[in-house]
């Protein structure tokens, strides 16, 4: 229950077509090798338990049918629920059903065993009925196996017979009614379970006498055989099924597993029970049930949960603890010149093996080295042997011993230069020159005759890291090969002892720096397995080519490699299995192989020997296996990839209706992110490589990732075909692709018509924006010719009130002044002043822009004038920023002078001191700011004298501005504005004027 069970008491086991697992215990649930799904609970009170039988069978439309004690139930996965099927009236109670079996025939009639005896679907009610043509007294005792052979006769268990309906369902044969003399009717017991293997036998568990009988339809002989149980009884069979090899094997109640062994016509294979063992059959009292699944595994329910067993090759030997070997992981094989094998271990020293592989002696760590091995952790981890046959044990912490097989007696060394680290590969030169692979200190040449070693500490300084040697391979006499795990291939010379080239191969943008093993493949070529696959090195060419896979990258990690027997082929192991290169063609061979056998997930370096007949020795997690690869069984296709899982917005949608189908999965327009998960359901650690595509978005395949899902995002309308497909190891595919059709279908905006209408909308917004657009052109020609006109009487009333007939008067008046004082000078300095004012009015008068300095230029003349005329009874100061260029920049023409005129008539003149009129052209927040400011009387009492003195007098000048800064804003796009300010001082009292006027700021 610990590993996702909803109980450990299992009742029944199906596999269905897709190729998820079915469990019925206390719950049914699903499991895909990863994860147990829930589909619906047994239990009829809260803690109760089931111990009866739970019938499944899937159905053609792949409905899983669950037969219960209380109900029959289906569970339907195109609606992904469970519902129950009544059961006609009267025949049955609620909660007493009782179920037994339950198969579908080649007809696809429904049928099933119940306590009201043999029903059968009726497909016009949904209702389960009685059988017809059966008489009701043989119809209500058919409470118990059923099965359809391969003629399409029901073979039914009664109460004390067997009965056997004809395939056209109008005949039922029994002992007493015999014609064909079938022996197998002559089974008076009740029958428990029925099961038709692939010759044709029908096997049949009784319940009286509990024995198994074995009808062969090609004689007519009856066979039955008995099993011992417990206190002299009868052992009784549960279950039986057969495997991929054709033998058959029963589930008992008592002593576990039975295997037939068809030559010999008996049971002669026992597994009892042992739940001390790991690897042993675990229950209490009962195995259940049976399941072959179709990769070949062995599934037993029992009543402690599942038990799973690999069957795929008999002729596999396995060296662990049963056999007497060390339980503890292996870390290094070596077979010696005489035969002899010896098999490293993780903290248990070494054994060594005769060439039969009979366990000679068990060597580990002894004080002092004495009969055994100094290291005190008994780690192993590298074998040699030298000429005179002894051989060379590599250790930790910078041990070496040598072992006489003829004495069995020690040498032991530790020298100082190994650093006190691991020995990780010895490769003997001669007595006197053996070359070590050190943990993370490169090389090392030791001499056991003198117990000296040289190290090269050049090796680590040339690569700028420490690291280690894992194999060492020769080159003629002064050249070394060194597979090293973090500065790639490395060429040693001998004598100078300097790395004289260094190659890094790449996969993809990474460069590959572990080389995990080398071998020597030929004269020109070394091959270098990695922790990304395997690499040919031409020694001539300077050179590498790495192994494909379907054109690509075969990225497995590579553990160890060794020379095939015959041929040019290469045998090498990774954290899935073993696998065969194969010569010249460079093809991968992958074999049915037992899981024992991948499950290196720690990637450590167990290495293969080739033993003196030729089987192979692979190192394993904690035991070693033996095998002849003549009896390897090259590794089928794997399984068609199963749709495990499609959301739609994160919303499950099911797909068990339309995948392999040319029907589609319809989802709105806005319903079109979508995530596809998918597996090859397999039950064992079997690395496979997935493929997916979306036709209609993918162009080509795409590999997938760790996770198995495929995610499209925002997908235009349209139909598409989502295809997945798996490849092994070796390179070979699934052998159908899986695919399920998806249409996303269009908005109502997205369809032709849609379309269509917006055309023609479109053409006649076309239409009617010409007819309006031709509607404002003719209208704002005429607006333009009003305004010409407008525009033209304001310039010349602006005209009129700034040269008004009053000034002009009082003008001549003061020139004739000056002239009949005699005072020449000044009437003429008055008159051109006057002059150019004219001039410069008559000038910009027809401009719509004039520039600060024009506009200040024109400004002093006026003020001159009015100074002069007044006899010098105010000063004027006129400023400009200078962030402003007043050569450039433009404000429009002749707005400012009757805001100066009013600022002298009605605010300086009246005063008795003497005023002051101050203008000022500021660059303020990107515009410009004009300010008039005068220390006059103030607008009320100037209000005042005016209605005394005139009172009938109208003044239009600021109105007028107002008008044509109005009609220059909506003409030119123009935002000018201006306001009027009183100015008080400290006691409230009138200080003046201030005219605030603002510009966009605009440079010519």
């Amino acid at each position: 229950m610990e590993d996702g069970l909803a109980g450990n008491h299992i009742s029944g086991i199906l596999q269905d077509k897709k190729g998820f697992i079915w469990i019925a215990g206390t719950a049914l649930q699903r499991y895909d090798g990863e994860h147990f799904l829930t589909i619906t609970n047994f239990d009829r009170l809260p803690g109760s338990m089931y111990y009866e039988d739970i019938a499944l069978f899937e159905d053609r439309l792949g409905r899983i049918w669950i037969g219960t004690p209380d109900n029959i139930r289906m569970y339907d996965p195109v609606t992904a629920s469970v519902r129950a099927v009544p059961i006609e009236e009267g025949l049955l109670f609620a909660g007493n059903v009782g179920c037994h079996a339950i198969l579908q025939d080649r007809n696809g009639v429904i049928w099933t065993t119940t306590r009201a005896g043999l029903l059968m679907l009726d497909s016009n009610t949904n209702k389960f009925r009685k059988a017809p043509g059966i008489p009701d007294s043989i119809r209500s005792q058919l409470n118990s196996a059923i099965l359809e052979d391969h003629e399409g006769r029901l073979w039914l268990s009664g109460a004390n017979s067997l009965y056997l309906y004809s395939a056209n369902r109008k005949e039922v044969y029994s002992a007493h009614h015999n014609p064909a003399r079938l022996t197998a009717l002559n089974v008076r017991q009740s029958i428990k379970k029925l099961y038709q293997d692939s010759r044709h036998r029908i096997w049949m568990a009784s319940r009286g006498s509990k024995e198994l009988f074995a009808w062969h339809p090609d004689n007519n002989f009856l066979r039955s055989y008995h099993f011992k149980g417990q206190e002299n009884d009868s052992d009784q069979v549960y279950d039986i099924s057969e495997d991929l090899q054709g033998r058959i094997w029963t589930a008992m109640r008592e002593k576990g597993l039975y295997r037939h062994n068809d030559a010999r016509d008996t049971f002669d294979l026992n597994i009892p029970g042992n739940n001390a063992d790991p690897l042993g059959l675990h229950f209490n009292y009962e195995s259940n049930c049976l399941l072959h699944d179709r990769d070949g595994h062995l599934w037993v329910g029992t009543d402690r949960g599942i038990n799973m067993m690999s069957l795929h090759n008999q002729s596999f030997t396995r060296l662990d603890y049963r056999r007497g070997f060390p339980d503890s992981e292996v870390t290094g094989i070596y077979r010696a010149a005489n035969g002899d094998a010896y098999i490293g271990y993780w903290g248990k020293g070494f054994v060594w093996l005769r060439p039969n592989l009979q366990l000679q002696q068990h060597f580990t760590y002894q004080p002092g080295g004495r009969g055994g091995i100094p290291e005190a952790r008994g780690q192993v981890w590298s074998f040699a042997g030298l000429r005179n046959g002894r051989i060379l044990i590599g250790q930790e912490n910078g041990f070496i011993s040598e072992f006489d097989p003829s004495t069995r007696r020690f040498r032991h060394f530790q020298p100082k230069g190994l650093f006190d680290q691991t020995v990780l590969t010895i490769a003997p030169e001669k007595d006197s020159v053996i070359w070590l692979g050190i943990y993370k200190h490169g090389l090392a040449r030791w001499d056991p005759q003198q117990n000296t070693v040289e190290n090269y500490p050049q090796l680590l300084q040339f690569i700028q890291r420490n690291t280690s040697v894992m194999a060492v391979v020769p080159q003629a006499d002064s050249v070394l090969w060194l597979a090293s795990t973090s500065g790639g291939l490395l060429r040693f010379h001998k004598k100078s002892g300097l790395v004289k080239k260094q190659v890094m191969f790449r996969h993809h943008n990474d460069t590959v720096r572990n080389i995990t093993s080398l071998l020597r493949y030929n004269d020109s070529l070394l091959v270098a397995g990695t922790d990304h696959g395997i690499f040919f090195y031409n020694l001539r060419s300077d050179t590498w080519e790495a192994q494909d896979i379907n054109g690509e990258h075969f990225d497995e990690w590579i553990l160890s490699m060794h020379r095939a027997a015959e041929g040019e082929a290469i045998w090498f192991t990774t954290p899935y299995g073993f696998y065969r290169l194969n010569g010249k063609n460079r093809t991968f061979s992958a074999f049915v192989q037992n899981d024992d056998i991948i499950d290196n997930h720690r990637r450590v370096r167990r290495n293969i020997a080739i033993l003196e007949n030729g089987h192979l020795l692979v190192g394993a997690s904690d035991h070693a296996v033996s095998f002849s690869p003549l009896h390897l069984q090259e590794k089928p296709a794997p399984p068609d990839v199963t749709i495990v899982e499609m959301r739609v917005m994160n919303q499950l949608v099911n797909t068990d209706s339309v995948v392999g189908s040319q029907r589609a999965i319809v989802l709105p327009h806005d319903r079109n992110f979508i995530s596809i998960s998918f597996k090859s359901l397999q039950y064992h650690n079997e690395n496979a490589r997935y493929y997916y595509k979306l036709e209609g978005v993918d162009a080509d395949w795409l590999p997938a990732e760790s996770l198995l899902i495929a995610r499209y995002t925002d997908l235009s309308p349209g139909r598409y075909t989502f295809r997945v497909k798996s490849m092994n190891t070796a390179g070979i595919f699934s052998r159908n692709t899986t695919f399920v059709n998806i249409v996303i279908q269009p908005a109502f905006w997205q369809t032709w018509w849609f379309r269509a209408l917006c055309i023609l909308l479109l053409l006649g917004l076309i239409y009617a924006y010409f007819r309006f657009r031709l509607y404002l052109v003719k209208k704002e020609a005429k607006n333009r010719a009003a305004f010409r006109e407008e525009l033209a009487q304001l310039e010349m009333k602006a005209l009129r009130a700034q040269m008004n007939p009053h000034f002009i008067f009082n003008a001549l008046n003061s020139i004739q002044t000056f002239m009949m004082k005699n005072q020449t000078e000044q009437a003429l300095a008055y008159l051109s002043r006057f002059a150019r004012l004219i001039r410069n009015v008559l000038d910009t008068s027809q401009l719509n822009n004039i520039s600060i300095t024009r506009e200040c230029s024109m400004l002093e003349n006026y003020l001159e004038l009015e100074k002069l005329r007044l006899d010098n009874k105010f000063d004027y100061t006129i400023t400009v920023d200078p962030q402003l260029d007043s050569d450039f920049v433009e404000i429009p023409a002749m707005v400012l002078q009757p805001f100066v005129e009013n600022a002298i008539w009605h605010g300086l003149l009246h005063m008795e001191d003497r005023g002051l009129l101050n203008i000022a052209f500021i660059k303020e927040n990107g515009r410009i700011h004009v300010t008039v400011t005068d220390n006059g009387i103030g607008r009320d009492a100037a209000t005042s004298i005016k209605q005394f003195s005139h009172p009938t007098h109208v003044s239009r000048g600021l109105q007028i501005t107002k008008d044509r800064l109005q009609i220059y804003n909506s003409r030119f796009n123009l935002d000018a504005s201006f306001d009027i300010e009183d100015l008080q001082n400290g006691t409230g009292k009138a200080a003046g004027t201030r005219v605030n006027l603002w510009f966009p700021l605009q440079e010519d």
